[in-house]
């Protein structure tokens, strides 16, 4: 049996995204990062190319309950916490499409640090799901796979689960930056200090996350694969980070007199936009996990 191994250059370290073994047979096991960690198992092609398919499975796009795998809680409850940022936004965006009661400054705060909460969730699910990946299948060799599950493990080498761990810090300051909103009297500078901060450092860490994603489904720096729903969810999730960064960008506290609501309805609309964008990649994600 040989190997081939595809690799992402990152900043100087070298990440193992794929990991071809050709048998005797002509037939190739081709394992990848994020197929690993998502608990998808290999892919097997024939000597002529042609993939091994169960004739049995079920239609991916069909099959949306699996509540035993750590992978469709992950999916959940982002499609949850994403739904209520996307609701957070339109609330302030649009509010002339809605009532007095959607529309108040109290139930916005409420929506955005309940969505807040199911993000944080949902990525620790994720890191919890990439630390538990089980055998490598050679994806990591140098690595010793531990039999029983952990709660916490360091692994810097795989890039899936160093886009788990800044994702994860990305939502924790959510949390922070929704909560700050609830504290009141709060002068332009202390705004800035207590909600804005870790907003933008939310953004960039979702940013990173995002990126190192579609690194590792891209297997380098850029890749052009429409059809691979990985490759989807990816983009999506970049493209929400992108909405996101520039929502904070526009929500920076301004002296009084100096403030514009031209620039809060942007903040809003951008916000609306990456949660929309979330949502779709989190409910890909299900037809992901069944998918080949």
């Amino acid at each position: 049996m040989t190997d081939s191994k595809s690799v992402t250059q990152f900043f100087g370290p070298t990440y193992i995204t794929k990991v071809v073994h050709s048998l005797a047979d002509g037939t190739q096991k081709i394992v990848t990062s994020r197929r690993h960690r998502k608990g998808r198992g290999l892919i097997l092609l024939s000597h002529d190319g042609v993939k091994q398919v169960d004739p049995d499975r079920k239609n991916p796009w069909l099959h949306l309950w699996a509540p035993s795998r750590l992978t469709w809680w992950v999916a959940v409850l982002f499609l949850i916490g994403s739904a209520l940022f996307s609701v957070g936004g339109y609330c302030i965006t649009f509010p002339q499409n809605l009532s007095e009661a959607w529309t108040n400054e109290l139930t916005v705060d409420w929506i955005f640090f309940i969505g807040s909460i199911f993000f944080t969730c949902a990525a620790f699910c994720q890191l919890l799901e990439s630390i538990n990946a089980g055998d490598s299948e050679g994806l990591h060799a140098d690595e010793t796979i531990s039999d029983t599950f952990q709660w916490m493990a360091w692994h810097p080498q795989r890039i899936g689960y160093l886009a788990c761990v800044v994702q994860l810090t990305g939502t924790v300051m959510f949390n922070f930056n929704t909560a700050g909103a609830f504290l009141p009297d709060l002068s332009w500078t202390q705004q800035d200090l207590v909600i804005w901060t870790p907003n933008i450092i939310g953004c960039i860490c979702f940013l990173i996350a995002s990126r190192l994603a579609f690194m590792e489904v891209c297997h380098g720096y850029w890749g052009w694969q429409p059809g691979n729903i990985e490759w989807w969810i990816t983009v999506l999730n970049l493209l929400g980070s992108i909405g996101f960064m520039i929502s904070a960008l526009y929500s920076l506290a301004v002296p009084p007199g100096d403030s514009s609501d031209h620039f809060t309805w942007l903040s809003a609309f951008f916000t609306f936009q990456g949660g929309v964008c979330f949502f779709i990649a989190s409910y890909l994600l299900l037809p992901e996990m069944f998918s080949e």
